[in-house]
């Protein structure tokens, strides 16, 4: 993800969630130990993924795909390169926070070997709602191919 690509990715963002990250967030991420990225389709920005990485831990901090273009696969692939990332920068751990009510995530996650290890009540301030807190162990090297 480079400056340039913000206002697609904000645009993606804002129909995306109902309390969107702002232009500030994401050019935080934008260099470590944040890594953004996106996922194009005829030179179009069409999903984007960021991770975060602290010595042996990575923390997946955001990540979407544009309404159009959903189910398509896209989502998962940004997901395997944030977790190809992580393998390659020698993470042991990757978490991550869902909303409860985002089932269609989880089971993306769930699929990719994410696991649920606790809940954080009341986390997110426009709703309330609880995040489910998720973490995927990666064990080798080869962590990727086996999902």
């Amino acid at each position: 993800m480079t400056e340039t690509d913000l206002p697609k990715v904000l645009e993606i963002e804002r129909v995306s969630f109902p309390c969107p990250w702002g232009e500030w967030a994401f050019r935080v991420e934008l260099k470590p130990p944040g890594y953004a990225f996106v996922y194009e389709l005829s030179g179009e920005v069409v999903g984007y993924a960021v991770v975060r990485i602290i010595r042996e831990e990575g923390h997946l901090l955001n990540i979407a795909v544009a309404p159009e273009r959903r189910r398509q696969g896209i989502g998962t692939e940004l997901l395997r390169f944030c977790i190809d990332l992580c393998v390659k920068r020698g993470v042991k751990d990757i978490w991550l926070e869902v909303r409860e009510s985002n089932l269609e995530a989880i089971s993306i996650y769930k699929k990719m070997g994410f696991i649920k290890v606790g809940t954080r009540r009341r986390y997110y301030q426009d709703t309330g709602e609880d995040a489910l807190i998720m973490r995927l162990r990666l064990k080798d090297d080869n962590a990727v191919e086996k999902r």
